[in-house]
């Protein structure tokens, strides 16, 4: 699957999805800041309900924490556009001199846990599988950079079975695939 197919079938799948009363992106990150309930009441004003994709990439960046203390509502709302800024971290965010957040580590840490298992609690088998090809992609592109390497130094593949970055995918992949059952 190409980036912009990946991008694509994100908006697809997200479409039509509100945040309602979840939290959001300017809440979470006074969740993290431990605001008091003025500074929360203000931050929730601030934040977009309606259309994910009217979220700026800088917002993401400064705010990159709320991932962290999303609801289900939230990280419903939320994830394709952290999708998306991660497929397109190259030329959105060292172009402007942010850092991307790192979805991948809220894709892949403790999944088992109930916390982790409420947050993606609203996410339907449309979500789950653009999660999948998500991760997939992501899985791609380090096979490909294993590749390359192995044909400029003569080496063999097996070194990928050693990538760390590799095997966190591959096993969050399967985690991800059990929920489609």
């Amino acid at each position: 699957m190409t980036k912009d197919e990946l991008i694509t079938e994100i908006r697809i799948a997200f479409k039509n999805v509100k945040l309602e009363e979840g939290v959001g992106l300017w809440e979470g990150q006074g969740i993290d800041d431990y605001a008091d309930s003025q500074t929360m009441s203000k931050l929730r004003k601030k934040d977009e309900r309606n259309n994910w994709d009217n979220i700026a990439y800088e917002d993401l960046s400064d705010c990159s924490s709320s991932l962290s203390f999303f609801d289900a509502k939230g990280m419903r709302f939320y994830l394709p556009k952290f999708l998306i800024s991660d497929i397109l971290a190259d030329e959105i965010f060292e172009e402007k001199g942010f850092y991307p957040p790192d979805v991948l580590f809220t894709l892949s840490h403790n999944l088992d846990e109930e916390y982790q298992k409420n947050r993606f609690s609203l996410l339907d088998r449309k979500h789950i599988e653009v999660v999948i090809h998500f991760l997939d992609y992501r899985l791609t592109e380090i096979v490909a950079k294993h590749k390359e390497y192995s044909i400029n130094y003569g080496s063999t593949m097996d070194t990928i079975f050693s990538d760390n970055e590799y095997i966190v995918l591959y096993r969050t992949i399967n985690e991800w695939k059990q929920k489609l059952n």
